[in-house]
């Protein structure tokens, strides 16, 4: 069966790599079905798709969604979207600066630490793509002051860190509608050991679709673990090497995947999302199918 990477990351979000690279890198790792998943922006996927016809590659559209309620992250993978949704596009651009507003105040926070993080710094290293807290490590270690982006997060980022502060208040629920809304599926991604049984379930609850089961961070108990659960509740098992470019994330790209039938669940999925008679009623002008 052929792979399928479907959680990575370019220099459109928080990645070092360019989609050129990165499709390359999967070209030579034998990876058939890929999948960009940039934090909270969508824009790029145009390009994308054409340059993955281009280079004989099989591309699933995707975005790494962020949530946050009862003063937990959550992040929600989005598949099979259609990308040229205007509600999801007007979200995405409010979040972008809500989160450069969350920037600015971590960077006082860091001032406030007596740690002279520059807010153009963060800036200069983010270039256009919406700040996250890895671009906020890379400036601190960029300017002199840290070792590494590790260092940055065990000390200051962590969550609850001294200079961490929360997204704004997005429930579950209301990604999940979104992303239903623009006709894609609903993953949760990197599950890990963050989340109580209650917390899954209740995520579950709010009409999630799948759950990554294959990911760095999942010991082969843990990927047994979220495969039960995915059984237990009909959810779709994906998996991915969360990619960013850096040398382990290289080591991990291959190693770290799904295979074509997780693809053809998903594109399952949307297609029954976006058959049911609301969606065709209301918002039909909206979908365009991939």
């Amino acid at each position: 069966m052929a792979k399928a990477n479907l959680h990575t990351h370019t220099t459109y979000s928080d990645g070092l790599s360019s989609p050129n690279e990165l499709f390359s890198l999967a070209k030579q790792q034998d990876i058939s079905i890929i999948s960009i998943t940039d934090h909270d922006t969508i824009e790029h996927i145009p390009e994308e798709i054409e340059l993955a016809k281009r280079m004989e590659l099989d591309f699933l559209i995707g975005c790494e969604v962020s949530a946050f309620q009862n003063r937990k992250d959550y992040h929600i993978l989005a598949y099979n979207f259609d990308p040229d949704n205007e509600v999801l596009l007007e979200h995405f651009e409010k979040y972008k600066v809500e989160r450069f507003k969350r920037a600015e105040a971590i960077a006082h926070k860091f001032n406030s630490l007596k740690i002279d993080l520059k807010f153009d710094d963060i800036l200069n290293e983010s270039k256009n793509a919406p700040i996250a807290r890895t671009h906020i490590a890379r400036a601190l270690v960029n300017a002199g002051l840290a070792k590494d982006t590790r260092e940055v997060f065990s000390k200051y980022l962590y969550d609850n860190g001294p200079a961490y502060l929360p997204k704004p208040n997005t429930s579950c629920k209301e990604i999940i509608d979104l992303i239903h809304y623009a006709g894609g599926v609903a993953v949760l991604a990197h599950p890990s050991n963050f989340y109580s049984v209650r917390e899954l379930e209740n995520i579950k609850k709010d009409g999630l679709d799948g759950i990554e089961v294959m990911h760095p961070l999942h010991s082969v108990q843990l990927q047994n673990y979220y495969r039960d659960f995915a059984k237990k509740y009909n959810l779709i098992e994906t998996g991915g090497s969360d990619f960013h470019g850096t040398e382990h994330d290289l080591m991990n790209f291959s190693l770290f995947h799904t295979d074509e039938s997780a693809v053809e669940k998903i594109i399952e999925k949307s297609k029954v999302i976006r058959s049911k008679s609301v969606f065709q009623h209301l918002w039909t002008k909206f979908f365009c199918f991939f």
